[in-house]
């Protein structure tokens, strides 16, 4: 799997550890980093499925105000079928998390 760097993090690190006037191995090393292509990434963004309840039903047969349980994503709170957990949400992307309660995430 291809990891990725910020590169003005790399340049600070860089620029911490030598002095770059003058020394001619740091300023190659950076202009390597300059001209190295660029990966079109996004940052992965982390939930996790909380269970939900939905009313529905329909009036005319007698049979609304039934609750099903559903999955809701802590990020944008779609709702789907319980039984349906996938690794991420459908409507939005994110990388759902197996969590225990009172465990922090970075959705909280």
């Amino acid at each position: 799997m291809a990891e990725y760097i910020e590169r003005e993090a790399l340049f600070g690190a860089i620029g911490q550890r030598h002095e770059i006037d003058g020394n001619h191995r740091a300023a190659q090393i950076l202009e390597c980093i300059l001209e190295a292509p660029v990966a079109d990434v996004a940052p992965v963004v982390h939930g996790r499925w909380e269970p939900y309840q939905v009313e529905c039903g329909n009036p005319f047969s007698g049979r609304e105000g039934m609750l099903i349980d559903v999955l809701r994503c802590s990020k944008c709170h779609a709702y789907f079928d319980a039984g349906e957990a996938l690794n991420y949400c459908p409507n939005c992307g994110c990388k759902m998390r197996e969590g225990k309660e009172g465990e922090k995430h970075d959705d909280q």
